[in-house]
C-alpha cells in the first residue's frame, strides 16, 4: 500500500489541471460528442485509469465518494469525462494557436514525481492499472498544455493595457524594500526623532544609534531599526505607502499606524518589472476568465454526453449524475476509483476540483 505523508505536488498539479485531447471515437454511441469530436468508451477507460493512479497517490478516490447507490466506477467516469470535455476545447485552441508542451517540462514533471515517490513506486502503481511510463508522460503533456492554454486565454482576455493598469494600481505587491525605522508612542516624540535624524551632519549611523536608544520596537531597535528586506505589501498600508514615497537614503516625516508613530529610513527599493510581474497578474484572474471561456466554448460547440454516464452541466462544466430507472445508467468502463467530485468555481481554473 502506498504510504504518503501528503499528496505529492505533481499529483496535486495534475489533478488540479487535467484534460484529454481525444480523437475520433469508433462506434455509433460514443461516451461524449464535443462539437465534431467524439470521445470513445476506450479513451474514457484509459483516462479514468490515469485519474485513478493520481487519486491513489493522494490516498483518495477518483471523482469522490459514491452516494445514492452509485458505483465508484460511475463517479470516476463522470469526473474523468468532464475533464476530457474541457480538454477537447483546450486541444483545439492549442492546435489553432501553435501551443505545445515542451519535452523538457514533461521530463521535469516525471522526474519530480520519481523523486518524491521513487521511480520503483511509480512504476508499481502504474502497473497495477495496466499503465506504462509512456501513458504517464502523455498525461503530463496534457497537463502542461492545459496550463499553457489557460494562461494564453487569460492573457488574451485581459490584454497588456489592462494588465499594466492593474500592475500600476498594485505596485506595492511588486516592490521589495529594505528599511530602518524608529517607533515611538506619540507624534511629539516622533517629530523630535525626525529632527534629530535629519539635522545637518546626521547620517545613517545617527539613525541607528537613536533607534537603539528610543525605539519601542525592541526587536528592530536592537539592530539599529533594521527591518531587513521585505515586500512592501507585507507592512501595514500606512507604513508601506510612506516607504514607497521615499527614495533610497531619504527619511520620512512621522507616520502613524496602529502600532504607534514611525520615522522611516529607506535603504533600498527593488521593483519587479512589468514583464516579470505579468505571470502573477494573470494568475489572479485566470480562474474567472478561463472558466468563462470554457463555458463559451461549450455553448458554441455543443456537448452531448451518453446518458449512461450522466449529463453535461454547462455552468459547472462537469458531468453530473442523472436519475434513471435503468440500472445501467451511470455505469461505464472505468477501472478504479479516486478524489472528491466537484464543480469548478470561477477560482478553480475551470477544471473539476478533486
Amino acid at each position: 500500500m502506498l504510504r504518503l505523508i501528503a499528496m505529492p505536488a505533481i499529483a496535486a498539479a495534475l489533478l488540479a489541471a487535467c484534460g484529454d485531447a481525444p480523437g475520433l471515437g469508433a462506434g455509433p454511441a460514443p461516451a461524449a460528442t464535443v462539437g465534431e469530436t467524439e470521445i470513445s468508451d476506450e479513451q474514457l477507460a484509459q483516462q479514468a485509469k490515469l485519474f485513478t493512479f493520481l487519486a491513489t497517490l493522494g490516498q483518495q478516490q477518483c471523482g469522490g465518494v459514491p452516494a445514492g447507490g452509485e458505483t465508484q466506477e460511475a463517479v470516476c467516469n463522470r469526473f474523468t469525462l468532464g475533464n476530457m470535455v474541457q480538454g477537447t476545447f483546450v486541444d483545439s485552441y492549442a492546435a489553432a494557436n501553435d501551443i505545445s508542451a515542451k519535452p523538457a517540462e514533461i521530463d521535469g514533471i516525471i522526474a519530480n514525481l520519481d523523486q518524491q515517490l521513487t521511480a520503483a513506486t511509480v512504476d508499481e502503481e502504474l502497473g497495477k492499472l495496466g499503465l506504462a511510463r509512456a501513458d504517464l508522460e502523455a498525461f503530463a503533456g496534457e497537463v502542461l498544455l492545459f496550463q499553457a492554454v489557460q494562461g494564453a486565454v487569460t492573457e488574451a482576455g485581459l490584454g497588456d493595457e489592462e494588465l499594466r493598469q492593474i500592475y500600476d494600481d498594485e505596485i506595492v505587491r511588486f516592490t521589495t524594500i529594505e528599511a530602518l525605522h524608529i517607533l515611538v508612542d506619540t507624534e511629539a516624540e516622533a517629530q523630535d526623532v525626525y529632527e534629530q535624524v535629519t539635522a545637518p551632519g546626521a547620517t545613517r549611523k545617527t539613525f541607528e544609534r537613536l533607534a537603539k536608544q528610543v525605539s519601542t520596537d525592541t526587536g528592530s531597535g536592537a539592530q539599529g531599526g533594521d527591518l531587513g528586506r521585505a515586500a512592501a505589501s507585507t507592512y501595514v498600508p500606512e507604513f508601506g505607502a510612506a516607504a514607497l514615497a521615499l527614495t533610497p537614503g531619504e527619511i520620512s516625516q512621522p507616520v502613524q499606524t496602529e502600532f504607534g508613530w514611525h520615522v522611516i529610513y529607506l535603504v533600498d527599493e527593488q521593483v519587479t518589472p512589468f514583464d516579470e510581474a505579468k505571470a502573477s497578474l494573470l494568475q489572479d484572474d485566470q480562474g474567472t476568465l478561463f472558466a468563462s471561456w470554457l463555458r463559451d466554448q461549450a455553448a458554441a460547440q455543443g456537448v452531448e454526453i451518453n446518458p449512461k454516464y450522466g449529463r453535461f452541466d454547462p455552468e459547472t462544466l462537469t458531468v453530473v449524475a442523472v436519475n434513471s430507472t435503468d440500472p445501467s445508467a451511470g455505469a461505464g468502463p472505468s477501472a478504479g476509483a479516486g478524489p472528491a467530485d466537484g464543480a469548478p468555481s470561477d477560482g478553480d481554473e475551470g477544471t473539476p476540483a478533486p
